[in-house]
């Protein structure tokens, strides 16, 4: 057994069999057994991509969008066939690897090219892989037969988590940052996530001990039965405490309805950020009126009358939906996507049925937009003849919104994600932000004054980025007068440790 010092970015404990992933894809470099199995794997594959593409086409936004004729032509390239068949036949690859190699040569040929027209090839082509090895990975993660895995992977993606679900108990990568969206959804789901550089063959015994701040590899089964009876052991005594006599309110940020457990058992005071748009990813199709009825009716129900704020989807960077091209984060996304965003809201009006649900649109850049979605969101509430009352607000997430604050004043409440805020502000990607002490201080001046605008204006103020979620900032946090903090599940303790020092509680 090797034992390795760790960087936990979601802390916890964690035990199972290892699986190393590629570039967000399955990529298995063992020896496959059945080539006839694997050349059938890859014909269905590829036959669900055109079908797919098909299907995209058939659509009024894409039925004249020239990419998808190019990608369904490549797809039925017999040279393509050929090429993946003599890799899996002469090198005994699996389907997925074979794919791989191929369709990797293509794409480092167009990579080197000058042309604009051979550069959009190569973005055809690395968008086809995407597709196939997604396709192919679907039949694998059917076959999984541990019961706990722990990804090994280069990055963490969030398509992974989703496609993973609850097999997924651990995850090592080597590069990362604590406001990762992968990262996001690791706490939220108390999924230990650490980084680590360490060499893992597949199917080897992880444990990963945040609180030791190891990782054991080649874990022998002794040790695995130790750390499952200390799982059971530690999950009871969740609860925080109930601060609401001091107008201090503690929610949850969710993904799932699976997450919302967690929200009853720690006896939180509701979800102040649910994250549609994971409920829709990894679907080759939009989820329908009444599936998404469904879902938040569901979640309602299991918070039994608790606040609920469901943000509208918030597509882009890595977090895309396969049946829809992403333009840019915020409203051009609904606008683009003009059903899709009616019939989530019209689902969420029609699910309220203790009006105690919230309606949240991000990367608001200026109140005209923030308008125009409340307006939007309105009409639709009306044409469904729906009485049931409802609160209409934003994420203040932009550098425009923040430097033209003053124009947001009949507005029902704001959120501060401080993730993409900070990122616009002090020009640092997500693996940045945790070096806290590079911008805290002039942080903390904005959001003073974001907080003194919404005492002004009687604008209800609540902040949900990651640095609400930690314990040595809630301090900073609470003395500038924000009193709603909605937080990762994984940081309710420490949170609610945080806040009973501010208290003086004994």
């Amino acid at each position: 057994m090797q034992t390795y010092q760790i960087e936990a970015i979601s802390e916890g404990i964690a035990y199972g069999k290892a699986i190393n992933v590629r570039n967000n894809f399955i990529i298995k470099d063992s020896l496959c057994s059945n080539t006839i199995l694997e050349k059938q794997l890859f014909r269905k594959a590829v036959n669900q991509v055109i079908e797919d593409l098909v299907n995209l086409q058939s659509s009024e936004m894409y039925h004249d969008e020239e990419f998808i004729n190019v990608h369904i032509m490549i797809l039925n390239d017999p040279t393509l066939y050929t090429q993946v068949d003599e890799l899996i036949e002469t090198k005994r690859y699996y389907a997925e690897k074979a794919f791989d190699v191929v369709i990797s040569k293509y794409i480092k040929q167009f990579e080197k090219a000058d042309s604009f027209y051979l550069q959009e090839r190569d973005l055809d082509f690395k968008d086809i892989r995407n597709r196939v090895l997604q396709r192919l990975n679907q039949n694998y993660f059917k076959d999984v037969e541990a019961d706990k895995i722990i990804i090994v992977c280069d990055e963490l993606y969030p398509s992974l988590l989703m496609e993973y679900k609850k097999n997924v108990a651990g995850v090592i990568s080597r590069n990362g940052g604590p406001t990762s969206h992968g990262a996001i959804l690791c706490k939220a789901r108390e999924i230990p996530y650490i980084l680590s550089d360490a060499v893992i063959n597949d199917g080897e015994n992880i444990v990963i001990d945040s609180r030791l701040k190891s990782l054991f590899v080649g874990a022998s089964p002794e040790m695995m039965k130790k750390y499952h009876d200390l799982k059971n052991e530690i999950k009871h005594d969740k609860k925080i405490d109930d601060f609401s006599k001091y107008k201090i309110k503690v929610l949850a940020n969710v993904s799932t309805n699976d997450d919302i457990e967690k929200v009853i058992e720690y006896n939180m005071y509701g979800v102040g950020l649910y994250r549609t748009e994971f409920i829709f990813m990894n679907l080759n199709r939009p989820l329908s009126y009444e599936d998404q009825l469904e879902i938040y009716g569901e979640a309602i129900d299991c918070l039994n009358g608790k606040c609920i704020t469901f943000r509208t989807f918030d597509i882009g960077d890595d977090k895309q939906l396969p049946y829809l091209k992403a333009s840019r984060k915020g409203i051009d996304n609904y606008k683009n996507n003009r059903d899709l965003f009616s019939d989530q809201v019209r689902a969420m009006m029609n699910a309220n049925k203790y009006s105690n649900i919230r309606i949240m649109f991000p990367m608001i850049e200026s109140i005209d937009e923030f308008k125009y979605l409340r307006d939007w969101t309105l009409k639709i509430k009306r044409e469904e003849l729906n009485d049931s009352y409802v609160k209409i607000g934003m994420m203040l997430e932009t550098k425009q919104a923040l430097e033209h604050l003053e124009d947001f004043k009949d507005i029902d409440f704001m959120s501060i994600g401080t993730n993409d805020l900070t990122s616009e502000l002090y020009h640092l990607n997500r693996n940045e932000l945790s070096h806290y002490d590079q911008y805290l201080e002039d942080l903390v001046i904005n959001l003073k004054k974001v907080v003194e605008h919404c005492k002004r204006y009687n604008i209800e103020l609540s902040i949900c980025g990651e640095i609400a979620g930690v314990p040595e900032i809630t301090s900073r946090l609470y003395e500038i007068g924000l009193r709603t903090f909605s937080i990762s599940t994984s940081n309710a303790k420490s949170v609610n440790v945080a806040l009973k020092k501010c208290l003086n509680f004994k």
